[in-house]
């Protein structure tokens, strides 16, 4: 054996062989005969015949080689061939493919020619990956082919393919028909132009240009279409370069969304928000949203006087601005909404402003479940208040009822009595418990006007007003007969619409009896009164005849018609003449005075010219004027013509002028101003004389009466002078009235009717 061996292993052939030659014997010995097997598996022959064969085969395919080794026992099998894998020096192993064949020598041992697949193996594994890879490619491409289509014919987005010049060289289906094509393949070699307006048409170039020349995509651009049949309609748009397989742009491929419909909701929502920002913002009402946690989210405006902002509420507590009396009942206001879903009230104070508001709270809803609370609160501090005020009003109103010095009775429409007073107690003896009604009260102190008095104490829920005062006899407690003045009125409506009357009472007993003593002095006064005038009328007339005939003969002494006088004789003569004069003045007066207060004077009513009836009287007091050097001055802007007394109207006159100039001191000026409308005639006669004491004034039209002793001794008169011009004035159906100063001057007005027939004069 050995010296086949070693011929084997002298041959030039098997020491150049890239194949491994050898031995192998099937209890595990081995024999490698050439360089090949060092050279493959790192291993010296000398090492490798010192170890099995069977030991460097993969645990795996030991099985394997033993079983198609043991099939050369068969004498029908020569040779077979198979391949394992065997370790290398390295710990690696090596894919081989063995030939064995049985040595027709010696039957115990196998000759082998073994070749290195290893690397034939690996080209064959990335081979079937290849294979496998392109396969897969293959069908994904086909795949992906049938989805392009698929999605071309199906999307209902616009998709379009256009080369480098902008034209389409492709679009779907869904594009077609909005171009109004009937084949997509119509649109090739066309552009934008002969679909849209040149203005979007434009635009659309532009973009796709800049993709072009940028090779950036233009992502989710929102614009509106204009088509040419004047429709708009608005997209999100996306456009992305096309590229060759050199990385070459040869085109642009977009997708455009039509959000028409989401852009006018969103338009719609934007308008809404804007709307209810706008009516937040404007709303009087503090408006707030909170979370879960009672903190601030939102808040619309701030309370007066507080110095913050309403960002510098947001993500703080609710409570800390609330007093904290109503942390329970706010929390409570927000459980109610929780559990019901509906808006619940509660009224709140500022712990900062001490506002009150009345604030109502409300859900905000997230897909069905509650989220947070808004709370819209309105300030009532203004109605706080007067809820105060009210109820400090009631109370003061009550204690004043109570303790008013009038008997006082509050019940309602039906008759209840509410309230009586303390005084209506002590004057009648009836309690509350007495009188629980009227019908109970009036049953004791008057069954026989019981109906007519209730009737008359229920007219103010029938009129609403006050009702007009009614006088009835009251029976006390205690027997004693009283006569009422009952006053009644509406007081109020409770809520539950029942109407409450206020009636109350005054004892006219005495004042009755006092009233009939008055009416029998009164009749008695004036009887005595119209018997002073007519006397007085007659003693006149008999004063008159006398003193006509003393001073008709003054005056002829006087003119010497019955001979001639010295001086001291013509003084004496003049002494009685003046004497008699005003002492017929002071008689005409009277008579005048007397003809009135008896309804003994009539007007004789003539049309005539204001101004010169005035001018007249001013003709007759001049010479006094002129006396004393005061200036007269009348003022009249028009020529007024009235209807009156033309006597008693230049009387009017002149009483007031004589008295003006007689009180106006020397250089001093009474000035008499006249107006007119429609229908009154309007006179101002104004002096600069001494004036009267304020306290004085009230005396002025008294007859009889002169204000200053001293002064009618100094000026003279009778005082009977104003009293007359009153009644004159006012026999014309006119009033009269004096404003004076001491010491400046004094104004008579006085105004009466131009026109004394319609009057009634």
């Amino acid at each position: 054996m050995a010296s086949a061996s070693d011929s084997l292993h002298n041959s030039p052939f098997l020491q150049l062989s890239s194949e491994m030659f050898g031995y192998i014997y099937l209890d595990g010995t081995f024999l490698p005969i050439n360089p090949a097997w060092e050279k493959t598996l790192g291993v010296t022959c000398t090492e490798l015949q010192t170890r099995s064969w069977i030991e460097l085969v993969h645990p795996d395919d030991q099985e394997s080689t033993i079983d198609e080794i043991t099939k050369l026992k068969s004498e029908d099998q020569r040779c077979i061939t198979f391949e394992n894998r065997l370790q290398c020096s390295n710990g690696d192993f090596k894919r081989l493919h063995w030939t064995v064949q049985p040595d027709t020598k010696q039957h115990s041992r196998y000759y082998v020619t073994v070749r290195d697949i290893t690397r034939q193996k690996r080209i064959e594994n990335k081979l079937r990956e290849s294979e496998t890879r392109f396969q897969q490619l293959a069908q994904t491409h086909s795949q992906e082919s049938d989805f392009l289509h698929t999605l071309m014919d199906i999307t209902p987005d616009h998709i379009y393919f256009k080369d480098i010049e902008s034209k389409f060289v492709r679009i779907n289906r869904s594009l077609a028909n909005r171009f109004g094509l009937k084949n997509p393949t119509e649109v090739i070699g066309r552009s934008d132009f002969d679909f849209f307006t040149r203005e979007h048409a434009q635009q659309a170039y532009q973009d796709e240009r800049a993709v072009i020349d940028s090779g950036k995509p233009i992502e989710g651009k929102q614009e509106k279409e204009t088509w040419l049949g004047g429709q708009d309609t608005w997209v999100s748009t996306t456009k992305v370069p096309i590229r060759d397989r050199s990385g070459r742009i040869k085109g642009t491929c977009g997708i455009s969304r039509d959000i028409t419909e989401y852009f006018q909701a969103d338009q719609v929502l934007r308008d809404s928000e804007a709307n209810w920002r706008s009516l937040v913002e404007s709303a009087p009402d503090i408006i707030s949203t909170l979370d879960m946690d009672y903190r601030f989210q939102f808040i619309n405006r701030i309370p007066s006087g507080v110095d913050m902002e309403p960002d510098d509420l947001v993500g703080k507590s609710i409570f800390d601005f609330l007093t904290q009396e109503h942390h329970d009942g706010f929390k409570e206001a927000c459980r109610k909404v929780m559990e019901t879903g509906e808006v619940a009230g509660y009224e709140v104070q500022g712990r900062i402003s001490l506002n009150w508001y009345s604030s109502w709270v409300g859900p905000i809803l997230r897909d069905a479940e509650i989220v947070g609370f808004v709370v819209t609160s309105t300030n009532i501090t203004d109605r706080k208040q007067a809820e105060m005020e009210l109820q400090e009003s009631e109370l003061r109103f009550r204690r004043a009822v109570l303790n008013a010095p009038l008997p006082i009775m509050i019940h309602a429409e039906d008759g209840e009595v509410i309230l009586i007073n303390r005084t209506w107690t002590d004057l009648t003896g009836y309690t509350l418990e007495d009188m629980t009604t009227v019908s109970k009260w009036l049953a004791q102190a008057n069954r026989e006007m019981s109906q007519e008095i209730q009737e008359y104490l229920g007219q103010a829920n029938q009129i609403k007003e006050r009702v007009a005062p009614a006088q009835y006899e009251i029976i006390t407690k205690s027997g004693k007969k009283q006569i009422w003045e009952f006053s009644s009125s509406l007081l109020g409506v409770e809520p539950d619409g029942k109407r409450i009357i206020i009636s109350m009472a005054l004892d006219i007993t005495e004042r009755l009896k006092a009233q009939e003593a008055m009416q029998s002095a009164k009749e008695t006064a004036e009887y005595a009164s119209r018997a002073k005038s007519d006397f007085l009328a007659n003693m006149s007339h008999e004063l008159r005849t006398p003193l006509n005939a003393i001073i008709g003969f003054a005056e002829i002494l006087r003119d010497e018609l019955v001979g001639p006088i010295n001086d001291d004789q013509r003084e004496c003569v003049n002494d009685i003449h003046i004497s008699g004069q005003h002492l017929l003045e002071m008689i005409n007066d009277i008579l005048d005075l007397s003809k009135i207060e008896a309804g003994k004077m009539f007007l004789h009513l003539e049309e005539f010219a204001i101004v010169d009836a005035v001018e007249e009287v001013n003709t007759i007091i001049s010479s006094l004027a002129l006396q004393k050097a005061i200036q007269l001055t009348l003022s009249c802007p028009q020529n007024i013509v009235i209807e009156a007394d033309r006597v008693k109207v230049k009387q009017i006159f002149y009483n007031l002028l004589s008295n003006a100039v007689k009180f106006t001191p020397e250089g001093g000026k009474v000035t008499t101003n006249l107006d007119i409308t429609p229908t009154m005639l309007q006179v101002e006669v104004i002096d600069t004389g001494i004036g009267i004491a304020e306290e004085d004034q009230m005396k002025l039209f008294a007859p009889f009466t002169q204000i200053d002793t001293s002064k009618s001794r100094r000026f003279g008169g009778t005082g009977l002078g104003l009293a007359l011009t009153q009644r004159l004035i006012e026999l014309h159906g006119g009033e009269i009235c004096v404003s004076s100063e001491e010491g400046i001057g004094s104004t008579f007005s006085f105004s009466m009717p131009i026109n004394q027939t319609s009057n009634g004069g």
